[in-house]
């Protein structure tokens, strides 16, 4: 029997090994980041391991490469470049091959999110002469307009069951959240308040949307209850909060908080209540984003005088500056793991 359950055992990682090599990696090449940096002249993306190792150049060219997000197979890195003479959306492997352009017009295509399947990116462009909300299958066909409003609709995000999609919306001077069905059908505003909200962020399981709002005459993150509208102040502080990112267990938010005048990393329990600054300097910290797993969480840092990429524990402890030179603040992008 022992010997039975030796082969069993030997053929299920067997089996795991070929999963992972056929999803094109496994954790140990998936604790990657990808970010932006203007070291050699002009913004360009790397990838940079979470220790710090293995930094590599994707991107070599006169334009500039911003907004990298990984797609969640982790097969693709999608970007925006003008390197065609405006601002589109772009697709490359991890290595920086297979690059072609998704998203072209005459425009300002812009903030690129993935659909949690990969197959559809959604993104925001200005090309009839009203930025709306578009989305298109990951070969650029099938490019659809989901919003249609007068108004400037940006930064959307696509939930995890793919089933919503969340942006921000500018209606006369007044910013508002609102979410909709991916084919901009049933469109709800999440934050009917006659202030500026934004940094919209899905929980891992779809319930909740994290945002940012200047409703109570600071910037405190919130969280609204998408089946009854409630909504929490997770920050309850008065001072200014922003950019929420869920742990993926849901448990927690980190986000960038300012108690002492500078920007620190802030992570709330939701279940307590209680809010840990696990960074804690004289400098600017902001910009937080957890690991797949949940073990890290990685946050930019102006503590050696210019922007930084910086990896440490959960608990703040262990902080490793990996970009090995400055960074531009853009958004940088864990890879994730199949």
């Amino acid at each position: 029997m022992a010997a039975c359950t030796r082969d069993g055992a030997l053929h299920v990682t067997l089996a795991i090994a070929l999963l992972m090599m056929l999803a094109g990696g496994s954790s140990a090449v998936a604790d990657e980041l990808a970010f932006v940096s203007a070291r050699d002249g002009n913004p360009e993306i790397y990838v940079v391991a979470a220790d710090g190792s293995k930094l590599r150049r994707l991107t070599r060219n006169e334009a500039e490469d911003l907004r990298p997000v990984w797609s969640p197979d982790g097969k693709h890195i999608a970007f925006v470049s003008d390197r065609g003479g405006d601002q589109d959306i772009y697709l490359m492997d991890p290595r920086g091959g297979s690059l072609r352009v998704i998203a072209n017009s005459d425009g300002f295509d812009d903030a690129p999110n993935w659909s949690p399947d990969s197959r559809r990116l959604i993104f925001s462009s200005d090309r009839t002469g009203d930025a709306e909300v578009y989305t298109c299958g990951a070969d650029g066909s099938a490019v659809r307009n989901v919003t249609h409003f007068p108004g400037w609709d940006t930064a959307p995000v696509w939930s995890p069951a793919g089933d919503l999609i969340a942006w921000v919306a500018d209606r006369g001077g007044n910013q508002d959240v609102l979410i909709s069905r991916t084919d901009g059908s049933d469109v709800r505003v999440i934050a009917t308040h006659q202030a500026w909200d934004g940094d919209p962020a899905f929980s891992p399981d779809g319930t909740r949307l994290a945002f940012r709002t200047h409703r109570d005459g600071n910037i405190a993150v919130y969280v609204c209850e998408l089946a009854t509208g409630a909504v929490t102040n997770v920050s309850a502080n008065t001072v200014w909060n922003e950019e929420p990112a869920w742990s993926p267990d849901g448990t927690k938010l980190a986000y960038a908080s300012s108690p002492a005048g500078n920007r620190e990393i802030v992570i709330a329990d939701l279940a307590s209540g209680e809010k840990t600054n696990i960074t804690d300097t004289a400098t600017n910290e902001w910009a937080p984003q957890w690991s797949p797993d949940g073990s890290k969480i990685a946050f930019l840092s102006d503590r050696t005088g210019e922007k930084r990429l910086y990896v440490a524990n959960a608990d703040g402890s262990q902080v490793v500056e990996v970009s090995g030179g400055p960074v531009r603040d853009m958004p940088y992008s864990w890879r994730p793991r199949p």
